[in-house]
């Protein structure tokens, strides 16, 4: 199949919605998402005998409400999602959830749109995270309808008679977001140790976006969105294992293996496969965005495993808002980034956690460090001035 108009999908939908005092990375990810959600079962990885990797994420973007993520999820993606079906002339329609809904109505849902459809896969467009009604209490369940839904497992309710009812090879695909004290308040400890939260995508970005009193789209908008949804559409006839260049494997295996080699514990070690999981989802989307025919190149690789490092870069804001805010804790999440990277500079840590650190935290987190002997300072000088250096004592 031959599609044009744009060199790079991805790239086109971040000028489409440009113009607004809206974070890049919250255009990106819900593009990311926008992809993951046409594609849905058709294109997939094959992991050998283990299992098909499918492109399906759940991304959460997480910030303080007027940030922009309401637009990125509602206004720019959901409205093309929406004018790309409108312009489908097949069957071939999303299906999608972004209405309040119950575990036990969920399974049911998928379960008659299976039988009267065929369909097993759905959207979720879910501008607050308390779409899931609440994660915590009564329906404290749904952790485990994410989890069978992230891995394209069977979703279902057994009957007296033990036949089955429900979903095979269920998949959600989720672009959501909510702000720092609503995914606190929902999401209790079951759900974390559930295994959900290592599945989620969840982006924050420190970055504001231009001023920006009038907004201003880019000109020829109405039909670059056109264009857009016409491409949205012929990606959902794709069909089709992904193929690799020997360039790719080579790049991906030396990344994998390094990355499992750094990791310090154990625990890190076990979830380098979710992580490289991750990134294969991601390095399939721009594949098919830069319409290169279902072949991962290497160029796919290594830009899914920077746009996957830009979401891990704040992963220490979403632990802090998912636990309790005692010193303890700080003092925890600040030797583990001094443990990864075994020295930082100063500047460079204060630069990591100044949104959920304040600067006089900062110091005296610093100095309980250094008093219980877990860390050291060094002074070097970088360009004729000293700087300060945190070096791991272990």
């Amino acid at each position: 199949m031959t599609l044009k108009r744009y060199n790079d999908w991805l790239e086109e939908y971040l000028y489409y919605t440009s113009g607004h005092e809206v974070p890049i990375l919250y255009n990106k990810w819900v593009g990311i998402g926008l992809m993951a959600a046409v594609l849905k079962q058709n294109v997939w990885i094959d992991m050998g005998k283990s299992f098909k990797l499918y492109p399906n994420l759940f991304i959460v973007i997480v910030d303080k409400a007027g940030a922009g993520k309401s637009h990125a999820i509602e206004n720019s993606g959901f409205g093309l999602l929406k004018r790309a079906d409108e312009k489908d002339p097949t069957d071939n329609k999303l299906y999608i959830y972004n209405q309040r809904i119950s575990a036990a109505a969920m399974i049911k849902s998928m379960s008659e749109l299976y039988k009267n459809k065929g369909e097993h896969c759905i959207t979720v467009i879910a501008e607050e995270l308390g779409f899931f009604t609440n994660l915590s209490g009564e329906n404290s369940n749904i952790s485990w309808v994410l989890i069978k839904t992230y891995d394209n497992s069977d979703l279902s309710n057994e009957t007296i008679a033990r036949s089955f009812e429900g979903t095979p090879n269920a998949q959600f695909n989720i672009i959501g977001g909510t702000t720092p004290d609503s995914l606190k308040e929902s999401v209790n400890k079951k759900f974390i140790d559930a295994g959900v939260v290592s599945r989620i995508m969840f982006i924050h970005s420190d970055e504001v976006g231009e001023a920006r009193p009038f907004p201003i789209p880019p000109e020829g908008n109405d039909m670059r969105k056109e264009y857009l949804a016409d491409d949205l559409n012929e990606f959902k006839k794709l069909r089709g294992k992904f193929k690799w260049t020997q360039e790719a494997i080579n790049y991906y295996e030396d990344w994998y293996i390094r990355t499992r080699e750094n990791a310090s514990i154990r625990d890190d070690k076990i979830l380098v496969k979710r992580i490289a999981g991750k990134m294969l989802k991601i390095a399939m989307i721009l594949s098919v965005a830069r319409k290169h025919n279902l072949i991962l190149e290497l160029s796919d690789i290594i830009d899914a495993i920077k746009i996957r490092n830009e979401a891990l870069d704040n992963i220490l804001y979403i632990d802090t808002k998912l636990k309790t805010t005692e010193w303890g804790e700080k003092v925890q999440s600040i030797l583990e980034i001094i443990k990864v990277n075994k020295k930082i500079q100063h500047s460079i840590l204060q630069k990591k956690v100044t949104h959920w650190l304040p600067t006089d935290q900062l110091h005296n987190v610093i100095n309980t460090l250094v008093e219980a002997d877990l860390i050291e300072i060094e002074m070097i000088r970088i360009a004729k001035k000293p700087k300060k250096i945190y070096v791991w004592r272990g």
